[in-house]
């Protein structure tokens, strides 16, 4: 009896053995492979194949032909700063892959990789970036056409799962190497670019702007390196959850995807470990000193390039602050010329005409002004000396012949005439000819420069003229009266006073440089019983005049004080002649500045007003009473226009003759009189 029993309860376990492993065996699911390994697929077309079928901007296509791509995710959408996507990619290239879920890292999260059923998702572009999707759709104005995302419940069936932590190195480049091309292999991959930083004026700046972020959805940064000649931008989203960081402060490696948006080269990050700025800055590099010639080649034609850090150049002014913008200065060494813009505040310290500059150009940008390539926002420099420059004797077809070459650099032209062109605000065209062609030159009101009608020789710097969608023309700019050499000009002049080097802390003499005219010798402008320093920077303005005006008034109570003027002196030289023809400025009051101003001379003890008129007419200027100059009390910008005529009593001059500003009727002691551009012709013999 037991033995048969025991054979029974044997028999029985057999048989409910049995029975499990059939029915486990009905519910396994062999097209699932197990959790954490590859699926039973084999990819058979590259990433980079798939978007080369992608052939423009805009021109999206459904893929019909059923190919199986794999590739790592290196990019999702944990952190915030990629929006409904991953970016997946293999050993040829990196695509986005547009998903309708959120928190899709759950399933896609870095280093997992994937296989992905491309037949019936479609290509498209945003911007010029090619994507992967699943159908088209116009935006709400009708405007343009979107890539749809994959919606979530076909999300399996188009991407299989495969293993996790799979390691992808990134790739390290120059932001140099990164083309527009919209099939740039360096789209949608990870990448690396090393000795990266942000901006100076960005390092108390936060990754984005999460407080606005309804308004301000993105913020961008300028990143640059301390080697490379270009920028990128790094965009982060202010739905980012690193988006109230602070940026990284330092210098080091970038890791990142790169993609383009409307023709800009655009960086993105997962999260902040990707900014990897444990280094110096670049700024704290050993600076070389370079040629002209070496910096100009980090130069593009879009001029949208930086200047590796750790480069200097070294030249001479060749360039007169008469007879050109404010800010610019051209420089010249011996392999070239080159135009600097240098901030408000920071030209060279006295920056006249020889003086030799070394300037700190690293890390600053290049831009085209009017067809010129400049440095731009340049605010270190030292002078280092006086330089010599042999100007280049050439033809004026030849310098045409060589106008990109030879920009900014000092020319002789030989045996040329003049003839007057047209007339401009600030000053005026001339056509200068010789034996092979014209040029044409633009001489300031403030230049101080006589134009005879034929000379010797004539010097100045080729200069590039190119407004927006018309072809490049050659000018020849003039530095002063000196350029011109056996030119009779009867002894004429015009010497102008721009008031450049006057400062907020210069106090109440000009210290900038002095117009040169042949036997004459030039005072600096003084203030003299009004205020310690000018109020405004480039002009001479000052405060403590007489009062006697209220705002809105033009009935007045005060008058001049004689104790309280601007004052210059103009002295012949010994054997040297002197005739006053004609002085011309710029006035300028605060709101509560001065109404009144007249110009008097020593010639009579300053005892009465200098002749005055209006010229050119300018409607907020007036004369009133003998010879007193008025101003509107609705302006406070600078006004054009007042011009004292000297008459016949004002030649002849062997000895000094000295001028004043008187300012008067002012509405409050802390309103301004300034002046500014001031130019005084005559004749010295």
């Amino acid at each position: 009896m037991n033995n048969r029993f025991s054979f029974s309860v044997f028999t029985a376990g057999i048989i409910v053995l049995m029975i499990s492993f059939v029915v486990s065996s009905c519910n396994k699911k062999f097209d699932e492979p197990p959790l954490g390994t590859d699926p039973n697929i084999t990819a058979n077309l590259t990433i980079k194949d798939l978007k080369a079928m992608y052939s423009s901007i805009g021109s999206f296509q459904r893929i019909n032909d059923d190919k199986v791509i794999s590739g790592i995710v290196i990019a999702d959408d944990r952190s915030g700063n990629f929006y409904k996507q991953i970016i997946i990619q293999d050993e040829t290239g990196g695509i986005p892959i547009l998903l309708d879920g959120n928190n899709v890292y759950t399933s896609y999260p870095v280093g997992r990789k994937v296989f992905v059923k491309v037949k019936g998702l479609m290509l498209g572009d945003y911007g010029g970036n090619i994507q992967l999707g699943l159908d088209s759709v116009r935006s709400d104005d009708g405007r343009y056409l979107n890539l749809g995302r994959i919606p979530q419940p076909l999300f399996d069936q188009y991407i299989l799962k495969g293993s996790f932590g799979n390691e992808v190195k990134p790739k390290v480049i120059k932001i140099s190497e990164i083309t527009k091309n919209i099939n740039d292999p360096a789209y949608s991959m990870l990448v690396q670019i090393n000795k990266a930083e942000f901006g100076d004026a960005d390092l108390n700046k936060t990754y984005a702007d999460p407080a606005n972020k309804q308004t301000v959805s993105a913020v961008n940064f300028n990143i640059r390196t301390c080697d490379d000649s270009k920028i990128i931008v790094l965009r982060n989203s202010s739905y980012a959850r690193f988006a109230g960081a602070k940026v990284a402060q330092g210098n080091g490696a970038l890791i990142g995807v790169p993609g383009i948006f409307n023709g800009t080269v655009q960086f993105f990050i997962r999260d902040t470990s990707d900014a990897q700025f444990t280094n110096a800055r670049c700024s704290a590099q050993p600076v070389t000193v370079k040629s002209i010639a070496d910096i100009l080649k980090y130069a593009t034609p879009e001029a949208d390039s930086i200047i590796p850090f750790g480069i200097a150049i070294e030249g001479t002014i060749i360039s007169g602050t008469g007879n050109e913008a404010a800010g610019n200065y051209r420089l010249q060494d011996a392999t070239g010329g080159i135009t600097l813009y240098f901030t408000k505040g920071s030209n060279p310290s006295p920056g006249t005409l020889g003086d030799k500059l070394r300037v700190n150009v690293s890390g600053q940008r290049f831009s085209m002004f009017n067809g010129t390539i400049q440095v731009s926002d340049v605010n270190n420099s030292t002078t280092v000396g006086k330089g010599t420059i042999t100007p280049r004797v050439a033809t004026i077809e030849e310098i045409k012949n060589n106008l990109q070459a030879w920009q900014s650099t000092v020319v002789a032209i030989k045996g040329v005439t003049f003839a007057e062109g047209s007339t401009a605000s600030t000053g005026k065209n001339y056509t200068v000819k010789d034996a092979s062609g014209e040029i044409t030159t633009f001489v300031r009101t403030t230049a101080g420069i006589i134009i005879p009608a034929a000379a010797d020789t004539v010097l100045g710097y080729v200069s590039i003229y190119q407004p927006a969608g018309q072809p490049a023309t050659a000018q020849l700019v003039l530095r002063t009266l000196d350029d011109i050499k056996g030119g009779n000009t009867g002894g004429l002049f015009s010497a102008s006073f721009d008031f450049a080097g006057v400062t907020t802390t210069s106090g109440t003499t000009d210290p900038t440089p002095l117009p040169t005219v042949n036997g004459l010798i030039f005072s600096n402008f003084t203030a003299i019983g009004v205020g310690t320093n000018s109020s405004g920077a480039g002009r001479f303005s000052f405060s403590g005049w007489p009062l006697g005006a209220t705002n809105g008034s033009d009935a007045f109570t005060g008058d001049i004080d004689l104790a309280k003027y601007f004052e210059v002196v103009i002295t012949p030289q010994s054997g040297k002649r002197l005739d006053l023809n004609k002085l011309t400025f710029t006035l300028q009051r605060s709101g509560t500045g001065i109404r009144q101003y007249a110009v008097r001379s020593g010639l009579d003890a300053f005892n009465t007003n200098l002749p005055a008129s209006i010229d050119p007419e300018n409607t907020n200027l007036s004369v009133v009473a003998t010879s007193v100059f008025q101003v509107s009390d609705a302006v406070s910008n600078a006004q054009n226009g007042s011009t004292i005529s000297f008459g016949n009593s004002f030649k002849n001059f062997t000895t000094p003759i000295t001028l004043r500003f008187y300012g008067f009727n002012a509405e409050s002691s802390g309103g301004t009189f300034s002046i500014d551009n001031v130019v005084i012709e005559g004749k010295a013999y």
